[in-house]
């Protein structure tokens, strides 16, 4: 099963699985309405509906609609004879992956009254839902609001909470690194390749200390769009950093990481890894970033300072660096 974001050609498969629902909405021509259809044309268009379809036979098992403007779930439903697969509940969690947790996410919903709707009511329930308010539609059917309280907890900035965000910045008029516009989490420049940029930050994840980056200086969100010639002057790079961060820091390695999810221009993430390192026999939880590794500003910019003199004599001996 894929989750994935819904898309035009979707449209015929949607309507037939309102078709499938209408009763429980009491809205027997709902696929025929000219409301839903323009309602799913909004949704498509503004990345607001997820569809779960079936990898081999390109099926779909389930959709569901929701706003970002209003902080709720707007529309949902799963293919019957699909039911009790847990594709529905994989569904809602990545719609409220979208919206903003921080804040009150409501959803109009089937009253406990209405026997066809207490799956639905359940699964709600079940991410945390409750209801906060019963009432009776315009037709009469009894039907209630449900609430998800907000949740303060941190998440990150990547496509799987902002995706408007990274669709934007992923084309290369609006990408932060190639306007020069402030980068995230306080890098700092270290030094400047020929296909490459090096920074660092001081709050560095995995709390490791010399954690680093070396971003790509081109637009590339895909690492496999990048033409043979320019990756290989680019991981040549790579490698060069990794030789200055083992000997600057005393790491007994490197490990290396390509990313574009949260800024969607690829740059390697290089982490070094310690006998001492809190992820032992594990992958590094790159959320943990405090306390800072480095003890001062002063140490910090020690680290800088000394990664930038290691590039430069390699630079001497590999004409590597631009300046």
């Amino acid at each position: 099963m894929l989750i994935r974001w819904a898309a035009t050609e979707d449209t015929a498969q949607w309507k037939h699985l309102a078709n499938t629902v209408a009763n429980l909405f009491d809205s027997p021509d709902m696929a025929n309405d000219p409301r839903f259809l323009a309602y799913l044309d909004a949704k498509i268009n503004k990345h607001e509906a997820l569809v779960a379809i079936d990898r081999i036979s390109g099926e779909l098992l389930g959709a569901i609609g929701f706003s970002r403007t209003n902080n709720r779930i707007s529309w949902f439903a799963v293919s019957e004879k699909h039911r009790r697969r847990g594709i529905g509940k994989r569904l809602l969690q990545t719609a409220l992956r979208q919206l903003d947790r921080t804040k009150m996410i409501t959803v109009e919903t089937f009253h406990a009254a209405c026997l066809p709707g207490l799956p639905l009511r359940a699964l709600y329930q079940s991410v945390g839902f409750t209801e906060t308010e019963a009432y009776h539609d315009e037709n009469g059917n009894p039907r209630c609001k449900m609430s998800l309280a907000p949740d303060p907890q941190k998440r990150g900035s990547s496509f799987h909470y902002k995706y408007p965000k990274f669709e934007k910045h992923s084309r290369i008029e609006n990408c932060p690194c190639c306007n020069k516009l402030p980068m995230p989490d306080g890098d700092v420049d270290i030094a400047e390749l020929q296909h490459s940029y090096v920074t660092a930050e001081r709050q560095a994840q995995g709390k490791l200390f010399g954690k680093c980056h070396v971003l790509i200086k081109k637009h590339y969100t895909n690492l496999e769009d990048i033409p043979p010639e320019e990756m290989s002057g680019y991981i040549q790079e790579i490698q060069a950093v990794g030789r200055a961060l083992r000997k600057v820091t005393g790491a007994v390695k490197i490990n290396y990481e390509f990313h574009a999810n949260s800024l969607p221009h690829i740059h390697c993430h290089l982490f070094p890894r310690y006998l001492d390192d809190d992820f032992p026999s594990a992958p590094i939880d790159y959320r943990i970033c405090e306390p800072s590794p480095y003890e001062s500003d002063e140490e910090f910019q020690w680290f800088v300072d000394q990664m930038h003199e290691e590039i430069q004599r390699l630079n001497q001996e590999e004409a590597l660096c631009q300046s």
